[in-house]
Formats: structure tokens, C-alpha cells, sequence
């Protein structure tokens, strides 16, 4: 042991540092060479460039792709028009949209949506307040816009982004942040979505029927091929070939983010065709787009917490979180395809994407400035209870909330 100690006195001296190991022989001696500057400064910067592509690539990648991919169409829009080298009528109308619903109905956990019954007076509620409530308020707010000079295009696509489900994944990660009931939220983005292919189309048929520029049976159509079919042969896979199950869980981030770059190319050769036609519209009237809808999905919320907090129906706060999020949240997943399925010969088809790609990360920064007091909120109820009483109330959706947590905690 003494030689070990005059071995690491040594390198002590030679200015290094001496590790002993193996019961203090000298064969099992290593030397730690102090820190050198430049390879901090090296790895510090390498850090930040790994902190700058998690930011852009990861978290926030959806978002500024599509600033970059409206500023790409604005600047030369004659690659991504109708009759351009890239065929969008093709690319975009059906190879891309059709990908985007194939990829859906892969991931789409059908047999989970039985479970969704346990949350049957939560998710009656979020249906309602999506598919009847929304779309309600918006079409009376856009009948009176119509008694002016307002843009009857984005009218239009008020009503469309109305008439959308909630976000697939957005609420989810709200509502967990805020401390609610994630597994509620879960559920309900998945029966709302599924829902979503149905009840969308046939709301827009009944509130723009009349007013819209495409023909009935050529929307039925349309819907039939690029959206139902794709679904159903995706659900169809799932069944046939349960092997490729476990196969969409290890890629379901993959799986994610190729729906992203769809959608991106979709908007961006839809904003192209736009910018090359001319866009119909004036400045102004895109920010007094903007001032009525920051109102109106603050409206929306605070309706939803006021209404959600009636003692009948029983909801405890991680529920209402839940019921928060999953109800004024419009998605742009499934808008994005839908209105390129539907509306691709109208010549304002940007135009009418317009609303929900203002609203889309709208609501996600007035929700990401609710989560930490909504989470103070909903603890501090949890905190003033007994744990009985918060972790399992009665009522169907507090029972299935109880099980939730216990699977967790199991």
C-alpha cells in the first residue's frame, strides 16, 4: 500500500492525478490530465449547438418550419403552384394527404377507444363544446361579418377552424403540465380526432353548403379516398398484422414527425399557389383576424372553467384542466389535410388555412401562460383533501381518473 502511496505522491508532483485501483498495485494506476480550457470551451460550444438544434428540431420544430415555409412560398411561389414541376395536384392533393390519414389510422389504438367510456360525462361534455358549442358562436360571429366588408375567404376559414377537433397531442401535454387528468385527455383527444373525420366534413357541408365553391358530391368523394380509406386500411394493418404494432410504439416519434414534413409541404405549396395568384386580402384584415380571435379563445376558456365547475357534473380540478384544454384547442393535423382535401380547387384555399394556422400557436402560448397557475390550482385541492377523497371521488369519469393513477403508481 505504501508504494501505491509514493506512486500517486508522484504524479501528484508531475501534475497530473494518479487513480489507484486493483488493491493498489501500480499496474492498476490511471492518470487524469487536468482540464484544458480549449476543450472546455469546445465542449461548451458544442453543448449550445446541440441546445439549438434540440430547440429547433425538437420542441418547436412544427412552428418554425411553417414561418419558413410561408416566407419560402412568399418569396418564389411558382415552385409549389398547381401547375408546377412538383405536380401538387398529385404530390400534395393525394400522395400527401393520403400518407398523413394512412399514418393516423396505424397509430389510432381503436381498441382504447372502449375505455373511453369511463370518461363518458367528460367527453359528452368536450363533444358538445367542440362540435356545437364552437362552431355555434363562431357562425353567428361570422353571419354578422358577413353584413360587412370583411373578407368573406377568411370568414370562411373561421368557420373551418371551428368545425375542427382538438389538438392530438397539444392538450395532452397542457393538461399534464397543469396537473390534470392526463389519462382523461388521452382518451378524449383520441375519440375527438376519430370523431373528427366524420363530424368535420358533414359541419361544413351544413354551415358552408351553400356558400362554399365546391360541389357536395365531389367533397363526399374526395373525403371517401384520401381520408376514410386510409384510415380504414391503416386500422385494417393493425388488425391483419399485429407484428406491426410493437413496430409503430418504437416509431411513433418518426412516425410523428414525417406527418410534420406532410403537412408543411401541403402548407407550403398551398401559401405558393396562393402567392402566385395574388392574395386577395389587406393587411389590416389579417390583424383584425388576430384581435378577434385572441378574445375569442380567451372567451372559450373561461367559459369552459366557469360552465366545467357546475357541482352536478361531478368533475374534480385535474378534471376540468382536462376538460380546459381538450375543448378550445383546434387542431392543425387534421385541418391542414382536410381543407386541402375538400377545397382544393377553390383559388383561396390559403386564405382559408389562414385562421387556424393564426390560431394554432395562439392557443398554445395563452396555454403554455395558464399551466402554472392551473397546476398551483389543482394541487392546492389535492393538498386540501384527504387522498381518498381527491385520488378516487365518486363519479364514472373520477372513478376511471382513480385507476389511472393507481396503474401509475403500480
Amino acid at each position: 500500500m505504501a508504494q501505491g502511496d509514493r506512486t500517486m505522491e508522484m504524479k501528484e508532483r508531475g501534475g497530473s492525478i494518479g487513480v489507484l485501483v486493483d488493491n493498489g498495485s501500480t499496474a492498476g494506476i490511471k492518470t487524469m490530465s487536468p482540464p484544458d480550457p480549449v476543450v472546455e470551451e469546445q465542449q461548451e460550444s458544442k453543448n449550445c449547438c446541440q441546445c439549438i438544434l434540440e430547440e429547433f428540431w425538437g420542441k418547436r420544430f412544427f412552428l418554425y418550419m411553417l414561418i419558413i415555409s410561408i416566407a419560402v412560398a412568399a418569396a418564389y411561389p411558382p415552385a409549389g403552384r398547381k401547375k408546377g414541376p412538383l405536380l401538387p395536384p398529385i404530390t400534395v392533393s393525394w400522395v400527401a394527404v393520403v400518407l398523413i390519414f394512412f399514418i393516423t389510422g396505424l397509430k389510432l389504438k381503436s381498441a382504447e377507444l372502449t375505455k373511453a367510456a369511463a370518461y363518458w360525462r367528460l367527453n359528452v361534455y368536450v363533444i358538445c363544446f367542440t362540435y356545437i358549442f364552437i362552431p355555434s358562436t363562431v357562425y353567428i360571429l361570422t353571419s354578422i361579418l358577413r353584413q360587412t366588408a370583411y373578407n368573406s375567404d377568411i370568414i370562411d376559414g373561421m368557420v373551418v377552424m371551428s368545425c375542427l377537433p382538438t389538438t392530438i397531442s397539444m392538450c395532452v401535454i397542457l393538461t399534464k403540465t397543469g396537473s390534470g387528468n392526463e389519462a382523461a385527455s388521452v382518451f378524449n383527444a383520441t375519440v375527438s380526432n376519430f370523431l373528427g373525420i366524420f363530424l368535420t366534413p358533414a359541419l361544413l357541408l351544413l354551415l358552408l353548403g351553400q356558400s362554399g365553391s365546391v360541389s357536395i358530391v365531389n367533397i363526399i368523394y374526395k373525403l371517401a379516398a384520401r381520408v376514410v380509406a386510409p384510415v380504414a386500411f391503416g386500422q385494417f394493418l393493425r388488425w391483419l398484422l399485429p407484428s406491426i404494432i410493437p413496430w409503430v410504439s418504437r416509431n411513433g416519434k418518426a412516425l410523428k414527425r414525417l406527418s410534420e414534413i406532410l403537412l408543411l409541404f401541403i402548407v407550403w405549396a398551398t401559401f405558393s399557389e396562393t402567392f402566385y395568384q395574388g392574395v386577395d386580402a389587406k393587411p389590416e384584415e389579417f390583424g383584425i383576424l388576430l384581435a378577434m380571435l385572441i378574445p375569442l379563445h380567451c372567451f372559450y376558456l373561461l367559459f369552459c372553467f366557469t360552465t366545467a365547475r357546475i357541482s352536478c357534473l361531478g368533475y374534480t380540478r385535474p378534471d376540468i384542466v382536462a376538460v380546459l384544454f381538450c375543448s378550445t384547442q383546434k387542431t392543425v393535423a387534421l385541418g391542414i389535410p382536410l381543407i386541402s382535401a375538400m377545397y382544393e380547387d377553390s383559388d383561396s384555399i390559403g386564405i382559408l388555412s389562414v385562421p387556424l394556422l393564426i390560431y394554432h400557436p395562439m392557443q398554445l402560448v395563452i396555454g403554455s401562460l395558464l399551466v402554472g397557475k392551473l397546476s398551483q390550482w389543482a394541487t392546492e385541492d389535492t393538498e386540501n383533501e384527504t387522498p381518498g377523497e381527491q385520488d378516487i371521488p365518486e363519479g364514472p369519469v373520477s372513478m376511471a381518473w382513480g385507476e389511472a393513477k393507481a396503474t401509475q403508481e403500480a
